[in-house]
């Protein structure tokens, strides 16, 4: 098992909730040989309290400040690129670490064909009450898709949606020459969990291994949605901007992984995934032309692989 964990923390006007962070990382069974923090221009306490962190812990920790905004992901890519050890954990400002979090992340990942593992996390709110559902059960991570990627059949499930969340996510160091940069319009949890499927095996760990706190200043969060609202937001979705974004993420990947020799199986899969998302961009305007297309989609089971659900093949006949 290894003991060689770097812990990468993005921060930015953290000061609320950091220090509660900062306290459960301080009592990890398994301690990190580094926290690596990137700050993004903080103007509150943030540097503070990280400095008073810093002089006290049991392990070295390293703050990099940026003088102007980086953004999310780039400051996250920053804090993952100055990281040592063997294995990388990224860690979120606001939330709190259960104890044995790294140490079972650690057992997980004990397989050298392994490339990251993810636990789920449990949803509070900002005084860590509970709000009586999982990140696994908000981003709908069945128990057939657990079991894929137990088998090392992630990349499968990913290719249908995302299911890991940042804060969740340890992963192999070696990563980074094929992940970074992370590419324009790619969450970075998203990213990671893509490359490490192609690379290897990504592994979830069924336990709450966190509290993922959500609050009025959380920049992505894990709130479920009322039906209604998805419906209704559905609804004002353009459809052709989503498609060009989505198209160009896909082939992004795909780019990257091209150099990287993926097997052969996983590139027809990508390229398929790909084709389907330009089959559904090219939907004609009228809605009835589109139904035939559609149905086409659905029978060659495209739908089925490489969209999250019927809502999808909803989106494509009714909206604009």
């Amino acid at each position: 098992m290894t003991d060689r964990f770097s812990v990468a923390l993005a921060t930015c006007n953290g000061a609320t909730y950091l220090a509660e962070f900062l306290d459960s990382l301080a009592v990890q069974q398994l301690p990190p040989c580094e926290l690596v923090v990137s700050d993004d221009a903080s103007t509150d306490a943030t540097l503070a309290i990280l400095e008073r962190f810093a002089s006290d812990a049991a392990f070295e920790v390293r703050i990099l400040r940026n003088t102007t905004r980086l953004g999310v992901v780039n400051n996250f890519a920053r804090s993952i690129a100055a990281c040592c050890g063997e294995v990388i954990a990224l860690a979120d400002q606001d939330d709190v670490w259960h104890p044995h979090k790294l140490t079972r992340l650690a057992q997980a990942l004990l397989s050298p064909e392994t490339q990251a593992a993810f636990s789920d996390a449990a949803v509070v709110d900002a005084d860590l009450a509970s709000l009586g559902y999982t990140m696994w059960h908000r981003v709908r991570f069945t128990q057939d898709e657990q079991a894929c990627m137990a088998r090392g059949e992630g990349f499968t499930v990913l290719l249908k949606h995302s299911v890991v969340t940042g804060a969740a996510l340890a992963f192999r160091s070696s990563l980074r020459d094929v992940a970074l940069p992370v590419p324009e319009d790619w969450a970075h949890d998203a990213w990671l969990a893509n490359i490490a499927a192609a690379r290897g095996a990504i592994i979830p760990v069924p336990e709450l291994l966190l509290a993922y706190r959500q609050h009025d200043s959380n920049v992505v969060g894990g709130r479920a949605r009322p039906l209604l609202y998805e419906i209704r937001a559905a609804l004002k979705t353009d459809r052709a901007a989503w498609y060009r974004t989505e198209l160009q993420r896909w082939e992004a990947l795909n780019a990257r992984l091209a150099s990287t020799n993926p097997a052969a199986s996983m590139r027809s899969s990508l390229a398929e995934k790909i084709r389907h998302l330009q089959s559904r961009a090219d939907l004609p305007v009228a809605r009835w032309r589109r139904v035939p297309l559609v149905l086409n989609e659905v029978l060659t089971g495209r739908y089925a692989r490489y969209a999250r659900n019927w809502g999808s093949i909803a989106i494509d006949l009714l909206v604009k």
